[in-house]
């Protein structure tokens, strides 16, 4: 090539460029008017799919990470320390089973005193029955003070509510809970909610120490949280996690 018409092309190539830049964005101006809201059905479409409005049910992923050990507790802390079976149940946020101020089951008191699931799971049952949940749980103890016990639960918008409990053990009537966490949030099913057990009293004991010996409460008393001191220092003996799968 000629150095005059290398110099002309170099000339000429912007301006050519800058027209051609023009004629191709006005050419392509209306295709882009008619694909925006495609685009925007797509990214709602996709933001649905993550947050899940319209999803019925769901099943998550709890994980009690419990933390009952001697260096944090040291007060008369059990040699036998452990916690029996979880149990409870997905169900309606309005229900009032387990509340505080309300009055042990016969089941409740087992579980607490004994770290019985029955006959607490016949009358969850029996609750399920009538309409009130959905689902009995049954997960695996812990045989002593530290680690963790994982299950999956199943939830419905109708029932999205979960309580989960175990004995304390050994103890009169103490357990640790969570009570009425309700994994529905705006409408859909959260990602994961981290929350601390609680520590209860089933009002149905008297006994002041993990081994004292029975004394049934006369009247007994409600469900209360734990007033023993040794346990209720201010630190957390759990956090419990729930994560959907």
């Amino acid at each position: 090539m000629q150095k005059r018409q290398l110099q002309f092309i170099l000339c000429v190539s912007p301006l050519v460029l800058k027209n051609n830049f023009r004629f191709i964005v006005m050419k392509n101006l209306n295709v882009l008017f008619l694909i925006i809201p495609f685009l925007c059905l797509q990214c709602k479409k996709e933001n649905e799919k993550i947050n899940l409005p319209n999803e019925e049910s769901a099943i998550y992923e709890v994980t009690f990470n419990i933390d009952w050990n001697a260096e944090e507790f040291p007060i008369n802390y059990p040699s036998n320390a452990h916690f029996s079976k979880l149990i409870g149940w997905s169900h309606s946020p309005n229900s009032s089973f387990f509340a505080l101020e309300s009055m042990a089951s016969e089941g409740i008191q087992k579980m607490a005193e004994l770290g019985a699931t029955s006959p607490l799971s016949d009358e969850i049952n029996q609750k399920i029955n009538d309409g009130e949940g959905h689902e009995l749980i049954i997960g695996e103890s812990l045989g002593s003070g530290v680690g963790k016990i994982t299950l999956d639960v199943n939830v419905l918008k109708k029932h999205p509510s979960i309580t989960l409990a175990t004995m304390i053990a050994p103890s009169p009537d103490w357990y640790l809970a969570v009570v009425n966490i309700n994994l529905l949030e705006n409408e859909a099913f959260v990602n994961e909610k981290i929350v601390n057990a609680l520590l209860y009293d089933a009002g149905t004991d008297s006994g002041a120490d993990y081994t004292s010996s029975n004394a049934i409460t006369i009247p007994q008393e409600s469900i209360s949280q734990l007033s023993y001191a040794p346990l209720s220092n201010g630190k957390v003996l759990s956090t419990v996690t729930f994560r959907k799968k």
